[in-house]
């Protein structure tokens, strides 16, 4: 992505130390989450090095990082799971309710690079849908969906993933 495509998103170039600082960042918090503050030295150490070695393998820039953007993220992805989960396990549960799967195409409105992957990877894990194929040409995915109403859950987490990652205040 060139520099005033970057801009125009409102996205800031970052310098290596911004690429370690939200590397290291994330690593330490992932290692408490996962281990406590038990062998907080040993996590501090190896999220140093991780982070060291992923600011110098690094191909591109960082985003900004919004930590509550992600939270509120966090927060979105789990009402959207528990909402689809809902809806799947209902229609499994009620064979009168129809599934009528179908495969749609999904102009994607978001950056190339990290979102446009997320946003891929993320598709499959919402109940009731599945990333089939990206044509990154096009920027377009196609999507399997379970009925035709469930590829509106793209939509919305394609909206929460552009405003995670804008820099502005409400999104692109």
């Amino acid at each position: 992505m060139s520099k005033s495509s970057d801009q125009s998103l409102g996205r800031r170039q970052a310098s290596p130390a911004a690429w370690f600082t939200q590397s290291f960042g994330v690593l330490i918090l992932i290692w408490i989450a996962l281990n406590g503050f038990d062998g907080l030295l040993t996590g501090f150490l190896t999220a140093l090095v991780a982070a060291g070695f992923g600011t110098y393998f690094a191909c591109g820039q960082p985003y900004p990082w919004h930590p509550l953007r992600w939270l509120a993220f966090a927060g979105f992805f789990l009402l959207e799971s528990i909402k689809g989960g809902s809806d799947v396990a209902w229609r499994a549960m009620h064979p009168a309710l129809k599934i009528e799967p179908e495969f749609s195409r999904y102009e994607i409105d978001l950056p190339v690079g990290l979102p446009t992957t997320l946003l891929t990877s993320l598709v499959s894990l919402l109940p009731g849908t599945l990333s089939v194929r990206l044509y990154e040409h096009e920027h377009v995915l196609t999507v399997h969906a379970l009925t035709p109403s469930a590829v509106a859950s793209v939509r919305r987490l394609e909206h929460m993933l552009n405003w995670v990652f804008h820099s502005g205040e409400t999104g692109r």
